[in-house]
């Protein structure tokens, strides 16, 4: 099994991608992989989910599970293979 990571509205769209999928060698946490979607992502993961203090950004949606990690262990979450990872960027609009 791997560790599925769904994108969801403009990630979806301006990605052009639907997700990706990675194989762990081992627990991870939702920080470290962020890092790792910046590094396959020219930064786009961090500058759209994190504040600049590294703190989730207002609107952000990350759901491990289907549980919003702000109600797990927030950044700190870890996640495996068998996980599946869902982003969607905050919104604006009115």
């Amino acid at each position: 099994m791997a560790l599925i990571v769904k994108f969801y509205s403009l990630f979806k769209i301006n990605l052009k991608s639907p997700g990706v999928e990675y194989e762990l060698e081992g627990e991870t946490t939702i920080s470290k992989l962020i890092k790792k979607l910046d590094q396959d992502f020219d930064g786009y993961f961090s500058q759209k989910l994190l504040e600049s203090d590294g703190s989730i950004a207002p609107g952000s949606i990350i759901l491990v599970n289907g549980h919003n990690v702000i109600h797990l262990e927030g950044l700190e979450t870890k996640i495996d293979n068998q996980d599946t990872v869902t982003l969607f960027p905050p919104s604006a609009g009115g």
